[in-house]
């Protein structure tokens, strides 16, 4: 009998350890950036990310640089191993280094890294994707770059970024407050947002097109320059190969990043990422 007890206490004991380990247990986050930014102010956003890091208690690695130097630091293999996410929060629109984007992809599709995508990052690769004069619903990548990748790399499927980030954006109107609306209650990114919020002036992203495996979490409301009232995707998830990505269109100004409604969905979004 004394021993049976003996042992249950050690099992006790173990588990309690376990326990406290992992609520001690530090999240590894990768945030990539560059700095200062053409039409984005990447430094004052890095300083909030910092500081919801902070409150989070996430351990965060910092890539951050100029423009080009940041789009060839993305060709460094492997480099999401290690972390439990990924943030990406960047403007790479003209980049046609496709060697860059495939790498990325490649952490979260085939090493298994979660990946949040803030604002510009869904502007990125244009040429992967964007063609408005053949626009149907899906990717229309600029013919020379297919014929140059499937030259150099004829075993790798063509790095189409709107494929990746799920919701393909392409174009914003002009800057006024949107109306966050439509709300999924029941996501773990969504539950410190209520029913909805309204943000600054800011730019509502179009959805270009939408990858049926997406699944929204909020969508924003806008009145155009013409009067007309526009509904879009602007908070998603979207199963990548052996993880996902959480895409957040929202994100343009300081405005935006000040308020708690969009700290909370960075936080919970890289959170449920991470737990994931």
């Amino acid at each position: 009998m004394k021993k049976i007890k003996i042992i249950t206490i050690a099992m006790i004991l173990l588990a309690c350890k376990a326990y406290c380990m992992n609520e001690n247990e530090k999240h590894k986050i990768l945030y990539v950036t560059h700095e200062p930014g053409k039409y984005h102010k990447y430094t004052p956003q890095k300083t909030i990310f910092e500081s919801i890091a902070m409150d989070a208690n996430w351990e965060v690695t910092y890539w951050t640089g100029e423009h080009e130097a940041q789009i060839k630091r993305l060709r460094t293999k492997d480099f999401g191993l290690g972390f439990d996410a990924i943030v990406y929060n960047f403007c790479f629109a003209k980049s046609t280094d496709l060697e860059a984007a495939y790498n990325l992809m490649e952490q979260t599709r085939t090493h298994g890294i979660p990946a949040l995508l803030i604002h510009c990052s869904m502007h990125s690769w244009w040429g992967t994707y964007k063609n408005l004069s053949k626009w149907n619903g899906k990717a229309h990548p600029k013919k020379n770059l297919v014929e140059d990748w499937e030259m150099k790399f004829p075993e790798k499927d063509f790095p189409v970024w709107g494929d990746f980030t799920g919701v393909a954006s392409v174009k914003h109107d002009h800057k006024k407050p949107i109306e966050v609306t439509n709300v999924n209650r029941e996501h773990p990114a969504t539950q410190n947002i209520g029913v909805g919020f309204t943000t600054v002036s800011t730019e509502l992203y179009d959805n270009y097109y939408i990858l049926d495996s997406v699944i929204p979490l909020a969508k924003g409301k806008q009145v155009n320059r013409e009067g007309v009232e526009k509904e879009m995707v602007v908070f998603w998830e979207c199963p990548q190969g052996k993880s996902k990505i959480l895409g957040l269109s929202l994100g343009h100004g300081i405005g935006e990043w000040g308020s708690k409604e969009f700290q909370n969905m960075v936080r919970d979004g890289v959170n449920y990422l991470a737990n994931d």
